[in-house]
């Protein structure tokens, strides 16, 4: 079950991923926005984050190969972590709750659901051979 949940976590990652890097267009488009309306520098640092996304999909692909899901799970978590710490800053920082930060809380709810999903299984299977 964690490893089956690692994996299609990392799917969903990745697929962002290739999007933000390769098919920034495509992305703001089925964000619901207009591609000409993204500013340059903003459309690089989405493509630098889907790099991010990409290679965290691939590590965590490895490490459940390696049997090393709780590692996998623990630096999901961890990503998920900096995605909230940077929403707040960017709301600490002034900028209203606009499309692209509720974007962004809905990617990160959907990945602290999807880790501590696979936490809980680790946990459970954890306690299966204790027992």
């Amino acid at each position: 079950m964690v490893a089956k949940t690692l994996i299609r976590g990392s799917i969903f990652r990745a697929a962002y991923g290739v999007l933000a890097l390769l098919l920034p267009n495509l992305l703001v488009k089925l964000a619901g926005m207009h591609p000409e309306q993204i500013d340059p520098d903003a459309r690089y640092f989405n493509r630098l984050f889907g790099g991010r996304d990409i290679v965290v999909a691939g590590a965590t692909v490895a490490a459940v190969k390696a049997g090393a899901e709780r590692e996998a799970v623990k630096a999901n978590i961890l990503c998920e972590l900096t995605d909230t710490v940077s929403i707040l800053e960017e709301l600490r920082a002034g900028r209203g709750f606009d499309q692209t930060l509720a974007i962004a809380v809905g990617f990160n709810v959907v990945g602290y659901l999807t880790w501590l999903k696979a936490l809980k299984a680790l946990r459970a299977g954890s306690d299966d051979t204790a027992s």
